[in-house]
């Protein structure tokens, strides 16, 4: 994770002083235009809104929001995809479709934005002077710094996870009421709500299978806390290191934890889903499943791999996770009850609901089988 230009703390001159000089360089481009500041004070009657985000805090802003900063790029697929992508006024470095060429054509609009840099520790400078009105966030963010930094500024901070299926269906109604867009929020709730019926009515009754998730790396799985477990266990799943809970600081260990090689043996999964392949940025353009098939190999060719009941049975599956985490991972949840249950849900057509998705954020419909990989061929 490259290190990204941060602002050290600033003394409260330093931050009157930039408070200042943005709220007279605002000024001027107004008068220039014909307008005053106080004019277009008077102008701006929005009514203000009140709502508790994900941590329990009471946050108000003046809705609809017009202009908004998201560090992450599951943060900007949300805004866009309720109807709000023209309020994104600057982003960050996963964001950005230079740095990922991945997702050239999906972020294309917003190409021309000022980057923030690394969404851990964003260029508060970059933010500020973008004239952003919210700084939309994660919990694994440095939501705390964000307040401190942004608030001369009069920039709120809103702490929405969109990684996480539950936070994201819970807060779907309060973004849709902050920009303005209920009916987009509504819409994407349906799609959520659709997908959980489904997932309902064909796992009831089963016996989770053992799962061994691997996130990105050799042996490092994500555990409770994650969405990544969450979607294990809403695809009818059973971490087989779901056992393990750490404090969840905010910090990536829940996502990213390491274990025994040994112990993945010793817990004998039924079925190995690994995120990623070496060295490929995930993103809308698909990757070659040629470059998945190697992933797959390298993973079974693991010296005592052959003994796992997973790898016996081919159910080892290599994904992307540009569609995983698409809808919070709903989409992913629901591509792991396919790959676990696929006599159940055969009547099942998971790029019908992916098309959806991709037709909220306003490209093309892909299949799912761009994306993800398995040993058996049944994708």
């Amino acid at each position: 994770m490259r290190k990204s230009t941060i602002l050290s703390d600033l003394s409260v001159n330093r931050r009157g002083a930039l408070a200042l000089s943005g709220a007279l360089a605002f000024g001027s481009l107004l008068s220039v235009q014909g307008f005053s500041p106080a004019a277009f004070a008077e102008t701006d009657d929005r009514k203000t809104v009140t709502i508790t985000d994900e941590l329990g805090r009471e946050v108000s802003v003046k809705t609809p929001i017009r202009a908004v900063y998201t560090d992450l790029w599951y943060q900007a697929e949300i805004v866009r995809a309720i109807g709000a992508g023209d309020t994104i006024v600057s982003i960050d470095q996963s964001t950005n479709p230079a740095k990922n060429p991945a997702n050239k054509d999906y972020f294309a609009k917003f190409a021309s934005l000022p980057d923030a840099g690394n969404y851990n520790g964003p260029n508060w400078e970059t933010i500020a002077a973008s004239g952003a009105e919210v700084f939309f966030t994660r919990r694994n963010a440095p939501w705390q710094d964000a307040i401190e930094k942004l608030k001369p500024f009069g920039i709120e901070v809103v702490v929405v996870s969109t990684w996480d299926p539950k936070v994201l269906r819970a807060q779907l109604p309060n973004l849709g009421k902050i920009f303005g867009q209920e009916k987009g929020a509504a819409d994407l709730a349906a799609l959520y709500d659709d997908i959980d019926t489904v997932l309902a009515q064909h796992l009831k009754g089963v016996e989770p299978k053992k799962v061994y998730f691997e996130n990105n790396a050799d042996f490092a799985t994500s555990l409770p806390g994650s969405g990544f477990h969450d979607t294990i266990v809403l695809g009818g799943g059973k971490n087989i290191f779901g056992d393990i809970t750490i404090a969840n600081t905010g910090s990536a260990s829940v996502h990213t934890y390491t274990v025994d090689p040994v112990e993945i043996i010793n817990r004998n999964p039924d079925v190995i889903i690994h995120n990623g392949v070496d060295g490929l940025a995930a993103g809308y353009a698909p990757w070659d499943q040629t470059q998945f098939a190697a992933q797959a190999q390298r993973i079974i060719d693991r010296p005592g791999w052959s003994a796992i009941k997973a790898v016996q049975d081919k159910n080892v599956i290599v994904f992307s996770n540009f569609f995983f985490s698409a809808l919070g991972k709903q989409l992913g949840a629901l591509a792991v009850a396919k790959w676990l249950y696929p006599d159940r849900l055969a009547d099942v057509d998971v790029d019908a609901y992916f098309a959806r998705w991709l037709k909220a954020q306003g490209v093309e419909a892909r299949s799912v089988a761009d994306y993800a990989y398995r040993l058996d061929g049944k994708v």
